[in-house]
């Protein structure tokens, strides 16, 4: 806000400084103010200097003049009711905040001559409390009017709604002769995104019936409608980005209970015709220790599978993190819901296979590496065996293998730990009508059939159970396949890829996987860095995925500043590119003016705290933490020092506590500014 000396009129600040004779004094500066507004409306500037007058009230009533307002009429522009209703249907939220504070100033003000009303960013008013009907008769003061520079010249909230800031207008001082006796306080309201709202005012039609103090009310009262217009807005925010997500979405309490939930979360656990919010998160869920632990420890995790309650339904908690503060307070979780379907790629299909190996981010060493084996592989037919942690991208190579060998074949993938252990052999070889309870009339073709010609993507393979591991060697070695059910064989022509997460030797030793099998699937092996040691992958990836959400979004994409990045880059990624998508579609949308700061990360990664030291030239990555050097980090905090102040000197030495000498000597040798 401005200093008071800009906002409050001089009248009412000198008021007490007044002489004995109140009345005398005020009809003086009256006149020195009405003369000095004729002779600026004739000649646009004064001829004498101002000690008593404002420049924003000079400069307004040259706006005033220029528009055509006439100071002797008082012809208010009223909208039609249609129109009336598109305005206040737009601004329900802002009038619903301040209804219940404006009736409470109504009763304050009941026996007084004020009046008290509410507009909107173009001065059109949308609620109006008066008690006096010549008042409301002489100003047209109804809900549809539009007040503003333009209509009626200088007044407060015209010009609180021009400047952005609380402002008051005296008597004389307004533009218009019909306020002559009225003295205004206006206070600006802004939205959850910082863009002007509207205005509150407190007018009266006594000139020294308000003070510093009116002006004081008027401004907390505004602060407060703020803040609630702010809550209300930021739930209607929530609301429509949830619908926005391809995922189904659910937002809980501390305590379990559902507070948000988008369709799509409805569609998918059939809640089509009850209602979600309110609900205790174990009532839809069923018991799941899983959660429990979450509401407990607070930590985030992903991709986890749940069953819900008692019913056949399987569910991936793609993500769970903790809505938090910046302070740290802890208000909620936000669920990320997939359902476990088996994965089916099909070049026809939006969903279909959008992988190559030209679309690999990989500018580290280890990963191209990586990169540069499997395109060494792809040119062979032998069978691939993809390791990696969860969320490292394991199914890109599997579909950019498949597009650089067998790009006109199908691509079919299976989830072996998403399907129940009864189903898997439906699944992968088919069956023939009426085997079993729940079958298809005609049968049906598993997996392993229609990959004939492309690629059979088995995921997570680890978890595939003992007893189906036999027949799927054998399909391996003797390519054909038998239905359950059936008698004959179909041959087979594929590709195997497998992935897994899991350390398959481990597993053979632990007789929960077939030796014979591990040897026949792992004949070429790839295995995936995980992110935290991809080094400079992680900034690309970050700003991939950075102008994949203002897509999305339709925003422009914000900047990442280096302070930012290197929390990414000191961060250790448990969820690797697919917590790091995650990161980057929330930091995009919490992001303001343009540039993602550290707080605009979630908690987990802006607290990271980073390592310095000095015996280093350029940052390496010691056991999952990033050394940066100190250097590096004295150009990071000068440039966005600089991008703070707009490239003040002054204030950029001040705010990094440092002399301007020693600021202009950094910056030339960091060549940071031509200076």
């Amino acid at each position: 806000m401005k200093p008071l000396e800009q906002v409050l009129s001089p009248a009412i600040i000198n008021r007490n400084s007044f002489a004995d004779t109140v009345y005398e004094q005020k009809e003086h500066f009256i006149h020195k103010i009405n003369k000095l507004k004729i002779d600026i409306i004739k000649n646009h500037q004064p001829s004498y200097p101002l000690d008593f007058i404002r420049p924003e009230i000079t400069e307004s009533w040259i706006r005033s003049k220029n528009y055509g307002v006439d100071s002797f009429k008082f012809n208010t522009p009223f909208l039609d009711t249609h129109t009336i209703k598109q305005i206040l249907n737009k601004n329900q939220y802002l009038t619903k905040a301040a209804a219940p504070y404006i009736h409470k100033l109504a009763n304050i003000f009941k026996s007084t001559d004020c009046y008290v009303m509410l507009t909107d960013a173009q001065g059109t008013i949308l609620q109006v409390v008066c008690r006096d009907k010549k008042t409301i008769q002489s100003y047209q003061l109804e809900v549809g009017a539009i007040w503003n520079e333009e209509t009626i010249g200088t007044c407060s909230h015209g010009l609180s709604l021009l400047l952005k800031t609380p402002m008051q207008a005296w008597g004389p001082e307004h533009y218009s002769q019909i306020l002559f006796q009225s003295t205004g306080s206006s206070s600006p309201i802004f939205d959850v995104f910082g863009n002007l709202a509207g205005t509150l005012t407190i007018v009266s039609d006594e000139d020294f019936h308000q003070s510093a103090h009116t002006f004081a009310l008027v401004v907390s009262i505004a602060w407060i409608i703020q803040n609630e217009f702010q809550l209300l807005s930021k739930s209607a925010v929530l609301s429509a980005t949830l619908e926005t997500s391809e995922d189904a979405l659910i937002t809980i309490n501390n305590n379990g209970i559902i507070s948000q939930a988008n369709l799509k979360a409805y569609q998918l656990l059939d809640y089509k015709n009850n209602n979600l919010i309110g609900m205790p998160i174990e009532n839809v869920f069923g018991n799941q220790p899983v959660i429990n632990s979450i509401l407990e420890m607070g930590k985030p995790i992903y991709d986890t599978e749940i069953q819900i309650g008692h019913t056949d339904l399987r569910i991936n908690l793609h993500s769970v993190h903790p809505v938090k503060d910046h302070i740290g307070n802890k208000y909620g979780y936000v669920l990320r819901l997939k359902k476990i379907v088996n994965k089916t790629f099909d070049k026809s299909s939006d969903s279909g296979l959008r992988f190559s190996f030209d679309k690999i981010i990989a500018s580290s060493l280890e990963m191209e590496k990586t990169v540069t084996l499997a395109k060494h592989f792809a040119t062979s037919d032998v069978n691939i065996l993809i390791q990696g942690e969860s969320g490292t991208g394991k199914e890109v190579f599997a579909q950019a293998i498949h597009n650089s060998s067998r790009p006109n074949g199908p691509f079919m993938a299976i989830n072996c730990a998403a399907i129940p252990h009864n189903l898997i052999e439906s699944e992968l070889f088919g069956y023939e009508g009426g085997t079993f309870t729940g079958a298809e009339r005609n049968g049906k073709r598993g997996k392993i059939e229609l990959a004939n010609g492309g690629t059979l993507f088995l995921d997570e393979i680890g978890d595939m159970p003992l007893d189906v591991q036999p027949v799927l060697l054998r399909i391996l070695e003797e390519k054909r396949v038998m239905r359950l059910g059936s008698n004959k064989y179909t041959p087979v022509d594929f590709r195997l890829i497998a992935a897994t997460n899991k350390n398959l030797r481990e597993l053979v030793s632990k007789n929960k996987f077939r030796l014979d099998l591990y040897y026949r699937i792992s004949i070429f092996k790839i295995t995936i860095p995980p992110l935290r040691e991809r080094g400079d992958d992680i900034i690309n990836l970050a700003q991939h995925f950075i102008n994949s959400a203002a897509t999305k979004y339709q925003v422009p994409a914000p900047y990442l500043s280096d302070t930012a990045k290197f929390k990414l880059l000191n961060y250790t990624w448990p969820g690797n590119v697919r917590q790091l998508e995650n990161t980057m579609l929330y930091a995009v949308y919490v992001s303001k003016n343009g540039i993602i700061w550290p707080e605009n990360l979630p908690d987990d990664i802006s607290a990271t705290a980073m390592e310095i030291t000095d015996d280093s030239v350029t940052k390496t990555v010691v056991k999952d933490r990033v050394i940066l050097p100190i250097q590096e980090i004295e150009k990071v905090s000068i440039r966005d020092a600089l991008l703070q102040t707009g490239n003040n000197i002054r204030e950029t030495a001040k705010l990094l506590g440092i002399s301007k000498s020693t600021l202009y000597r950094k910056i030339r040798e960091y060549q940071i500014l031509d200076i």
